[in-house]
């Protein structure tokens, strides 16, 4: 078996198998007209790598760099092969990756219920912590637009810049540029921004429609930060709001946001904001520290 990074003509056999692997395990497709992997592939931020036995593919992994914060994910391997060590050797060929990007806090999000998962990934210096809420609620249409969106700024570069001041602000080297890039030259969505024009106070990496990360009828916070302080609830209130305003303005019916339980703060808000947990999961760390899962922190972020 070798593993090496993925070749664009492998795309489809490794969406087939990511999607064969995520329903045999669930009982179901819950993916439906999403892209994950060709929307992570053609990212700029990103490794995807992918497992051959001889010259068929058996499995994958995407590795995905936010400045000096690494996670991976999905990791899939074809069912008729799981126990046969796919998943690991995809597993060391990760660890080369985060080593070779030099990368202080590793993650990646899994199923709070499955030992299996939660053992290979320990071999690899990953633990548990706090489990992450993958949240939604109802989109009404009727809700009032808010905030700015990123594609519309007179200076795209600066506005930028203002994003990556706000999570450094949160986490020494947090760098989601690659997501806001990703996001906007491939028309996957928008990024919402609330807060002065040229220093914006938060932001949103959202995605929306079929060949998104989200699907047909969703608008997906994929990230979503504003600056530490006094001023950081409003400021989240402010996001929400935002947020919620141009899914409706999108056509969404239903926004979906994740949320790690260690962020206390933010998650009681996302409920009593009428979220209600659809998924709930686990994240790992390497170290096994909070990284910015931090009682205080309001951020929303999806690790799948």
């Amino acid at each position: 078996m070798d593993v090496h990074p993925l070749g664009a003509t492998d795309l489809d056999v490794a969406d087939e198998i990511f999607r064969d692997a995520f329903g045999t395990f669930l009982g179901s497709d819950v993916f439906g007209d999403t892209d994950l992997l060709r929307t992570r592939f053609r990212a700029g931020h990103t490794t995807v790598l992918g497992a051959y036995h001889g010259s068929d593919l058996v499995g994958s992994n995407v590795v995905s760099r936010w400045g000096d914060v690494g996670w991976f994910g999905p990791l899939s391997v074809a069912p008729k092969l799981w126990d046969a060590g796919v998943g690991s050797r995809l597993m060391v060929a990760t660890m080369e990756v985060f080593a070779d990007w030099g990368v202080t806090h590793q993650g990646l999000f899994t199923f709070a219920h499955s030992p299996r998962h939660h053992g290979l990934y320990q071999k690899f210096g990953f633990w548990p912590r706090f489990l992450t809420a993958i949240m939604s609620r109802q989109v009404t249409g009727s809700e009032p637009p808010a905030g700015r969106l990123l594609s519309a700024a007179e200076d795209r570069a600066a506005a930028v810049a203002g994003c990556l001041a706000v999570t450094d602000a949160l986490h020494a080297g947090l760098d989601v540029t690659g997501e806001i890039g990703s996001v906007l030259d491939q028309g996957l969505g928008d990024v919402v921004l609330v807060g002065d024009p040229d220093a914006p106070s938060g932001l949103a990496v959202c995605h929306t429609g079929a060949g998104s990360e989200a699907g047909t009828g969703i608008a997906f916070v994929k990230f979503a930060a504003v600056t530490p302080g006094p001023q950081a609830r409003d400021a989240f209130d402010s996001l929400l709001a935002a947020c919620q305003g141009w899914a409706a303005a999108a056509g969404a019916r239903r926004l979906v946001a994740g949320v790690n339980t260690g962020r206390h703060d933010a998650y009681r808000h996302l409920l009593a904001s009428g979220f209600r947990t659809d998924t709930p999961g686990v994240t790992m760390h390497r170290p096994n520290g909070p990284g910015y899962d931090r009682p205080d922190a309001y951020v929303l972020d999806d690790w799948r």
